[in-house]
């Protein structure tokens, strides 16, 4: 299976008139040394338009430093992102580069800006400002050429009105703004892209790899994706890596649909898609390996499942796996 569209996963997969739209700003924005920010929903892959942006700028040859702001605890904000000397505070014993200049004549992005503290704020919009910066513990401005980017999954007009966040800081780094796209607004996207992670993932972990069966595709389809990409990559990985069919299923992806065999009385997408369907799957795989190492012997499979050989019976029929029973 080669690149799918020509593309590897660390570029935008798909032909969908969205990304058509997010590749068209990217080209545009990529050339203009300014701020940019980008705002989505939480897996839209905005870190993935932050570095084309990167790489298709005249920064390409330059470091790309990400700092996630709601990962860094607020304290530490100010120390990371513009470092410290030795001695400005009780265990700093010698000179720390922080993210700023680490990442001079390339870019720098600001990931979860949403989350920033209104003080750390304060200290990031007087970088912006001025150009310039100092270390904790020196009072020597520092000069760096960066460019910065900034991402959210937050509404930051309505987190301005509410006063969480700094107006004058929202224009700042809002000089120019992309949006990207949910997966569930990619329509068949969404197979490309996890053919893309198959790839990528059976080659990354030397796992076989297998072609998307009809069900699944029906089912990466219809599903509304409320984690987007992100929660695309961990289905397609958790199906791969687990799923022992020749094909991946959709009961691999945990997206069991109406209609297949495999999944009975699963007809409710939205149960489907969360508890229900782990609980399943999961139910699923521990019964197919106790009969594989019970050799099919139904007694013993049940003795190893703490269920009775009655249970586990109707347990086979419900999953369809007759066929690994010794009976069946």
């Amino acid at each position: 299976m080669g690149n799918h569209n020509g593309r590897s996963c660390t570029e935008l997969v798909g032909s969908s008139a969205a990304v058509a739209e997010l590749q068209r700003v990217i080209r545009r924005f990529a050339v203009i040394d300014a701020p940019v920010l980008i705002t989505g929903e939480t897996g839209t892959g905005k870190e993935l338009v932050a570095n084309l942006l990167h790489k298709h700028s005249r920064r390409s040859a330059g470091p790309f430093v990400a700092v996630n702001c709601a990962a860094l605890p607020d304290s530490l904000f100010q120390s990371e992102v513009f470092g410290y000397e030795r001695g400005a505070f009780t265990g700093a014993e010698r000179r720390n580069i922080g993210r700023i200049e680490s990442a001079a004549g390339g870019t720098l992005l600001l990931d979860e800006i949403g989350d920033l503290p209104l003080e750390n704020q304060i200290a990031l919009l007087r970088f912006l400002e001025e150009g310039s910066f100092e270390r904790l513990g020196s009072c020597e401005p520092i000069d760096v050429d960066v460019r910065i980017i900034a991402a959210t999954h937050t509404d930051l007009d309505a987190a301005c009105r509410a006063g969480r966040f700094r107006e004058d800081l929202f224009y700042r780094l809002g000089a120019l703004r992309v949006h990207a796209p949910p997966l569930r607004e990619r329509g068949d996207d969404v197979i490309a892209l996890a053919r893309c992670f198959i790839e990528r993932f059976a080659c990354q972990y030397q796992v076989a790899e297998r072609e998307l069966d009809e069900h699944a595709v029906r089912a990466l389809l219809e599903h509304h994706w409320p984690g987007n990409v992100r929660e695309l990559k961990n289905r397609v990985l958790q199906a791969l890596v687990m799923g022992d069919g020749a094909t991946i299923s959709d009961t691999d992806l945990g997206l069991a649909l109406a209609g297949n065999p495999m999944s009975n009385d699963m007809e409710d997408l939205s149960e489907i898609s969360s508890l229900r369907a782990c609980r399943r799957h999961a139910e699923r795989k521990a019964i197919t390996k106790a009969l594989k190492v019970a050799g099919g012997n139904v007694q013993t499979a049940a003795a190893h499942l703490r269920v009775s050989r009655a249970q586990l019976y109707r347990l086979i029929k419900n999953h369809d796996l007759d066929h690994l029973s010794a009976s069946g």
